[in-house]
């Protein structure tokens, strides 16, 4: 399915709907009960990547990304339908579908909130079904691009989530604090998700001529994987603090030839690297801490994550961003200072120094190992305008560098074996690691 083909059914629903809401009709799609809410966001987006060909994405759930080869509708475009159903002073329902370019290459519209809320007197709310994922701030909501700032959320700290909802369960505690509100927030529950499937890059390595990647770059699949959670937020009337942890339990794994050349191999240091690249029954923690202040026209915004993982496969490092606006009347011009650094492993240099027979897996693991990782920095200008009602448009300028590993190189090539970076599909061999991506974006709610 081409770029053209997946955005065509999209488009036609995104200028239908922007037409109805900009013509005042929208109360036409208010339903008679008073007890039933109707409500929609969505985003029609357009990027252009310069960086000699290497493919930008939003998240690792996108399976292809913005290129030097014209304009990508698919990287910010998307569409979201709510409806909420107060049952009574205690009981709401509430339900979320959102069609956006994912992991099977296309807009199918996907259920990402479904649950029965109850809430006792402002100081206890519990969740039950599909919830969004808010480890992070603003997290549930990132495909609401009306309700922050940038024309995406900055990628180094938001795009390696590996998750956007679960299906389980969540309790929040308020309570008074000082001059402002204070938040326990407990989570727990099932994934959905797909993460990115390198299907551009499978489609490079093929092209390169004998060596395929079907293996290396197959999806991972995250259904049934246990994800739990929890935080502590103070907010007051400019200021909201937050403290989080979240872990992810895999619960399944993906085809690996690495593995599968290192079960035949019974010497301790294959058997030691086999049992660090598994995935079934690992875990992802986040720890984050997260400020955000907002007073009048200023708005600052700061945030660090730290990764860990009991698996060479699962990224660990830090990402971290800061971001300031100020508005002028409809103007808000931003700056963002984003950063990901992820850490690598020595056991391909120990399985060179090793002799045979482990000494011939080196770049096959240097490859393997590679391809989690990412060491980079996006500098970001850009400007919001509300220009009406529900309506803004944003335009944004990211100047990435990227120090990863280079050429990019599959194993058998003759050269150093080089994965390409986490968050970018593919790139070209000689990449230096530098692209800027110029974005154009109209966001709205009705």
């Amino acid at each position: 399915m081409t770029q053209k083909t997946r955005f065509s059914s999209l488009l036609v629903a995104l200028l239908s709907t922007s037409l109805t809401v900009a013509s005042g009709s929208s109360s036409a799609m208010e339903p008679e009960d008073a007890s039933l809410r109707l409500s929609g966001f969505g985003t029609l987006g357009m990027a252009h990547t310069q960086g000699d060909g290497a493919a930008f994405i939003r998240d690792i759930t996108q399976p292809k990304g913005a290129t030097n080869r014209g304009i990508s509708f698919d990287l910010d475009t998307r569409l979201g339908i709510q409806l909420n159903y107060q049952i009574n002073d205690s009981f709401e329902a509430v339900a979320q579908v959102v069609t956006r370019y994912r992991n099977e290459n296309n807009y199918w519209p996907e259920l990402t909130w479904g649950f029965l809320k109850y809430t006792y007197d402002d100081v206890l709310e519990v969740r039950a079904g599909r919830i969004g994922y808010d480890g992070y701030i603003g997290a549930d909501t990132r495909d609401v691009g009306y309700s922050y700032l940038w024309a995406r959320p900055p990628v180094e700290y938001f795009g390696t989530l590996l998750f956007p909802y679960h299906d389980g369960v969540d309790i929040v505690l308020r309570a008074p604090v000082m001059r402002g509100v204070g938040r326990i927030k407990l989570y727990s529950g099932l994934t959905r998700q797909r993460v990115n499937n390198m299907m551009e890059q499978r489609e490079w390595a093929t092209a390169l001529g004998p060596i395929t990647l079907p293996p290396m770059g197959a999806t991972q699949d995250l259904n049934k994987s246990r994800e739990t959670g929890g935080y502590v937020e103070y907010q007051d009337t400019h200021w909201t603090g937050r403290l989080g942890i979240s872990s992810l339990r895999l619960a399944k794994g993906m085809p690996n030839p690495l593995d599968t050349a290192l079960s035949a191999i019974p010497l301790p240091l294959a058997e030691s690297l086999r049992h660090d690249i598994q995935l079934i029954g690992r875990r992802a923690t986040y720890k984050t801490a997260e400020l955000a202040y907002e007073d009048g026209p200023l708005k600052l915004q700061g945030a660090y994550a730290r990764i860990t993982s009991s698996s060479l496969l699962i990224p660990r490092g830090h990402s971290a961003f800061v971001s300031a606006g100020y508005r002028f009347g409809r103007f808000t011009p931003y700056v963002t200072v984003s950063a990901l650094r992820t850490k690598s492993s020595d056991y391909p240099q120990r399985l060179a120094a090793s002799g045979p027979p482990l000494e011939g897996l080196a770049e096959l693991a240097q490859f393997t190992l590679s391809s989690p990782l990412s060491n980079q920095n996006t500098y970001t200008l850009g400007l919001r305008y509300d220009f009406a009602d529900n309506f803004a448009l944003k335009l944004q300028a990211d100047m990435i560098r990227n120090k990863n590993c280079s050429p990019v190189a599959l194993p058998g090539m003759g050269l150093t074996p080089c994965a390409p970076p986490l968050l970018w599909p593919t790139v070209p061999p000689n990449w230096n690691g530098r692209a800027n991506v110029y974005s154009a974006v109209l966001d709205f709610i009705f």
